[in-house]
């Protein structure tokens, strides 16, 4: 499986998801799908306009040196196909001729299979293939590609958008934010200290443990909320409206509060919040759901509205 930030994909997954966002993205220019099993002609689908496509993904996370190389002799060999399979392709282009072919893979590592796509462009440009436009060229493209389409066809496939990182927030990272950040460290520390009884054992333990968790928790949400305004800006806004509009009734809550147990508090707003969240982001998995929980909870609680007193 080949991870990506909108979730893993197999050779058939993502094919499956390929040929549903082709079909959506380019239903203007007539796009055709070239199903294989009459026969492998080097390209999955067609436009009309002259774009063709194949897609690829890799059995497993390579190395980027070894990611290259099958990428690399992928590229080479269904190019080849192109002038194999010459006559056959012709009876279905018509008077089309090929301006674009497109190698859709869901990332690359090197950018050196961006020349070796140059370089085969230029060296089919030489084969005058008939059905070739003078201007050929050879790309390649990634998930990003399909920004638009990827929130409609997981919708589509039921399946749900997962926005963050495979890696936490490192210890050395996190040491680093704290002495850059030291009032809001001490702002953690006090209102962690109010949602824990005087009389726990090992207290000021657990609540260094609570703050620690707040900061991470913080930290990682962060990464998630900058993928989700770099590869999703609609999303993105209405994230920030549905988390500002929130923040105004947690105010309320916490200055109308006539109780004691500010934990249970803090435990009855977090679970209203991922509800908000779930109903708003009907399409986000459970993890990215309750890392966005997490980090707007840190936040309120490093520089309010979550007051304790």
């Amino acid at each position: 499986m080949y991870k990506t930030p909108h979730g893993n994909f197999n050779g058939d997954s993502w094919e499956e998801f390929c040929q549903i966002c082709f079909k959506q993205k380019y239903e203007n220019e007539g796009y055709q799908e070239m199903p294989a099993w009459q026969g492998d002609f080097g390209i999955e689908g067609f436009t009309r306009t002259g774009t063709t496509f194949q897609c690829y993904c890799p059995d497993d996370e390579y190395n980027p040196d070894k990611l290259y190389e099958e990428q690399r002799d992928k590229i080479t060999a269904d190019l080849n196909k192109l002038e194999k399979y010459e006559s056959q392709l012709k009876g279905y282009f018509k008077d089309v001729k090929i301006k674009k072919w497109l190698f859709v893979t869901p990332g690359y590592k090197k950018k050196d299979i961006v020349k070796h796509c140059t370089d085969k462009a230029l060296e089919f440009r030489k084969k005058n293939l008939s059905i070739l436009d003078p201007s050929f060229d050879v790309q390649i493209q990634n998930i990003d590609f399909f920004a638009k389409e990827i929130n409609t066809v997981l919708n589509y496939q039921k399946k749900k958008i997962v926005i963050g990182t495979v890696e936490d927030t490192s210890e050395e990272e996190i040491a680093d934010w704290k002495t850059k950040e030291i009032s809001l460290v001490e702002t953690a520390i006090k209102k962690n200290g109010q949602r824990l009884p005087e009389h726990l054992k090992n207290r000021d333990s657990k609540i260094n443990s609570l703050t620690q968790f707040t900061i991470q928790s913080f930290l990682d949400g962060n990464i998630a909320i900058k993928i989700m305004q770099e590869k999703f800006p609609q999303d993105y806004e209405k994230f920030m409206r549905v988390v500002s509009l929130f923040e105004k009734k947690v105010e309320a809550i916490c200055n109308t509060y006539a109780g004691n147990d500010y934990n249970e508090l803090y435990k009855n707003i977090e679970v209203e919040l991922r509800a908000k969240l779930n109903d708003s982001f009907s399409y986000l998995d459970q993890t990215t759901i309750d890392m966005l929980t997490e980090q707007v909870a840190a936040e309120w609680i490093l520089r309010c509205p979550i007051k304790f007193e």
